[in-house]
């Protein structure tokens, strides 16, 4: 099968999705740490602030780009015989880092409870969306299908408001099952852009007025489901399956600029081919920061170390780990589907 011309643009809301989630969870310029967070001002300044990164935001947009990198080479032709060779690439090139990931984390004595919740509830999600992907795609075979089963899809979203707390915070605080489903409207929304980002059909989405808009509206949005999780008014598994019909939109608008154009941020399409390194390895400049016994009183300088040892960690995970597994699930696509080709012959 021949790949399908690469989308422009993925690669970057990657890099800046993986560098948003390593921000929420401790890595953010430490801007208004040295306020006095005592004063009402202060401490409301910094609480706006801090709300800024919202790393399930982020996750959820990984979700809708995945589901459109997956579902795109296969819009308009799929075999039964490529089911096989899909699952074992896609299980390779995911199970492999973060594989790596799990025995770096027991290494360190990371409890995986913690590791879970971080980063591994994501993980599982992606693995359940892969396997089920090619039964589904053997029943739906057009848009209209796709549609319906994505309306279907958002009843776990709307029960969970009768089965949950509405202050529960956590999205995969619903438990490892619930989540699974509750995910998966987010990723069927990557399915459904497949199907709308005819660049003759859209064109009045073609316009950097309306990016920018957006792109702001999207991060807004992101933000608000923050606050409102992290006060415990109403938790993210009830606001940010909303929210990725936002970032629909917008992930939407971006393809469609770009498809004619240059990309400015060259470097981010580079770098963002590591996003995944990013996201599985983000957390251990902190637990090696911790276990160096070294003591750095000043956050600056804090933030600088751990954005040097994630940059170089990066790199290293990305060119021993993932860049080669990444291979290796081609290889065996390729070779799986090159047989069954002359089985077939």
């Amino acid at each position: 099968m021949k790949p399908p011309e690469r989308v422009k643009g993925l690669d970057s809301l990657r890099f800046l999705c993986a560098i948003w989630v390593a921000c929420s969870h401790g890595g953010y310029p430490p801007l208004t740490h040295y306020l006095d967070h005592s004063e009402t001002l202060n401490w409301f300044v910094n609480g706006v602030y801090s709300s800024i990164f919202c790393g399930p935001a982020a996750v959820i947009i990984f979700f809708i780009i995945s589901g459109f990198c997956i579902h795109y080479p296969y819009k308009d032709n799929w075999k039964k015989s490529q089911a096989i060779p899909f699952l074992c690439a896609r299980i390779t090139r995911i199970l492999g880092p973060i594989l790596f990931a799990t025995i770096i984390m027991h290494l360190l004595k990371v409890e995986i409870s913690i590791f879970y919740t971080f980063i591994g509830w994501s993980i599982v999600c992606e693995i359940f969306y892969y396997s089920i992907y090619p039964l589904v795609r053997s029943f739906l075979i057009n848009f209209k299908h796709w549609k319906i089963f994505f309306i279907l899809s958002y009843t776990p979203t709307l029960t969970s408001f009768f089965i949950f707390p509405i202050d529960l915070v956590n999205y995969p605080g619903v438990g490892l099952i619930y989540v699974l489903f509750l995910g998966l409207p987010c990723w069927l929304l990557g399915v459904i852009l497949c199907y709308d980002i005819d660049f003759k059909k859209n064109k009045r989405f073609i316009n950097r007025r309306k990016l920018n808009f957006y792109r702001i509206f999207t991060f807004f949005a992101a933000f608000l489901s923050h606050i409102l999780a992290l006060q415990e008014i109403i938790g993210h598994p009830f606001t940010l399956n909303f929210f990725a019909i936002i970032a629909y939109f917008w992930i939407k608008s971006e393809i469609l600029y770009y498809k004619n154009k240059k990309i400015n941020f060259d470097l981010f399409e580079k770098i963002g081919k590591a996003s995944y390194s990013i996201y599985l390895i983000h957390t251990i400049p902190f637990i090696l920061i911790k276990y160096s016994g070294i003591i750095i009183k000043n956050k600056f300088l804090e933030f600088f170390v751990y954005w040097l040892l994630l940059s170089t960690l990066t790199f290293l995970f990305f060119i021993t780990v993932e860049k080669p597994f990444h291979k290796l699930s081609r290889n065996i696509k390729n070779r799986m589907e090159n047989l069954g080709t002359q089985h077939t012959a």
